[in-house]
């Protein structure tokens, strides 16, 4: 214990040792309101108003009022954006129903013990999403990469010089592309196309094509496809993946030599000794992730190390780590970035919590800035 305590870390062990029923006791005492500020920053960056935030936490008293509460604040933007559409104003309409999408997608995370509600809300998020996509201020692009017989869904959104190299952007357990082309600002200012792409285990084919060892041939099918994507650069791609997909991001660049440059951002380096120890909400969304139980984690676990291939990487990596990371252990950035052969570079925020979702706006603007130079921008 005390070994795997200073592997992964007090707090991280404290953490993940609370178990559901303690957490909807203190929901019931003080309301999911209780969040801290940097638990909120991820709804606020995906344009979630803070009041709007407030309101919907203080109806969440238990785990099992998590998504009624989402789904309210879902109408509440629909009845927004159906005013501003009968208004005419088009753009402004599209925003509410791309903030309502979310929420439904918000809701979907934490939708337990109920597969078929949770599927359901996030399909409500997909298809409100789409039909915004191409009215925003800035349109998104829907998009699908051809990969053994299925299609990969992702949205593209392009900067205003093209061709421009893509940034491919890898959704972790609990985000899907929806959410991640949100952060694409800092990278379009750059110059640097941005797609936020659905992976096995993830996003629209979560269900049907569960995460997998030796999926690395989706590298393949992105250079494959990125020859045909409107107003891309196929000769320059790279990749950024957050989290589980932090990882998959490293294996992608690995075994496909023609991206020319990776980001890593909290990702697990080699997860064998710290699975067990992982909470039961984490165990929940990696096992949906991969298809598996919670309990074949452990077993799974030894396929996700990137120990063996990070001495041999050869693309640019950035790595981007946080030391209040309560999900991956905060070492695992560390030990990556030195066991990593390539050209590298490390950001690591203290305080930052996991994906840095407390330190999106800094990580993202030098993450862009760095990808830039790789990219030849």
């Amino acid at each position: 214990m005390f070994r795997l305590a200073r592997t992964v870390g007090i707090k991280f062990l404290v953490a993940n040792r609370v178990p559901l029923a303690v957490l909807d006791l203190v929901l019931r005492l003080a309301s999911a309101a209780a969040l801290s500020p940097a638990g909120r920053y991820r709804f606020l960056l995906a344009g979630i108003h803070p009041r709007s935030l407030t309101t919907t936490l203080r109806r969440v008293r238990r785990l099992h009022d998590w998504p009624r509460a989402w789904v309210r604040a879902a109408h509440d933007y629909l009845l927004a954006a159906h005013e501003r559409a009968v208004a005419g104003e088009v753009r402004l309409a599209a925003e509410y129903q791309r903030v309502a999408a979310l929420c439904y997608h918000f809701a979907h995370v934490l939708a337990l013990g109920d597969h078929r509600y949770r599927q359901q809300l996030y399909t409500s998020a997909v298809r409100l999403f789409r039909a915004a996509a191409p009215h925003l201020e800035r349109p998104i692009l829907p998009i699908e990469i051809p990969w053994h017989g299925i299609a990969l869904p992702g949205y593209l959104c392009l900067p205003s010089d093209r061709p421009a190299p893509v940034v491919v952007f890898l959704n972790g357990a609990s985000t899907v592309k929806e959410e991640m082309i949100g952060w694409a600002q800092p990278f379009l200012e750059r110059g640097l196309a941005v797609l936020a792409l659905d992976t096995p285990g993830s996003g629209e084919i979560a269900d049907s094509v569960p995460a997998a060892p030796g999926q690395e041939d989706v590298g393949w099918a992105i250079v494959e496809a990125a020859r045909t994507l409107p107003g891309v650069d196929p000769r320059r791609i790279a990749l950024l993946g957050v989290s589980l997909r932090g990882a998959y991001a490293v294996q992608l660049a690995h075994a496909v030599p023609e991206f020319a440059a990776a980001v890593a951002v909290t990702a697990p380096f080699d997860p064998q000794p710290y699975v067990g120890a992982l909470g039961e909400l984490v165990r929940h969304d990696v096992a949906l992730a991969a298809g598996v139980t919670p309990e074949d984690l452990p077993r799974l676990a030894p396929t996700l190390s990137l120990e063996p291939i990070a001495p041999s990487l050869r693309t640019p990596l950035l790595v981007v780590g946080a030391g209040n990371d309560l999900v991956v252990p905060p070492s695992e950035s560390l030990r990556l970035y030195r066991a990593a052969g390539s050209i590298k570079h490390l950001l690591f925020f203290e305080r930052a919590n996991h994906v840095a979702f407390t330190h999106l706006e800094q990580w993202t603007a030098l993450a862009a800035a760095w990808l830039a130079v790789m990219l030849g921008v």
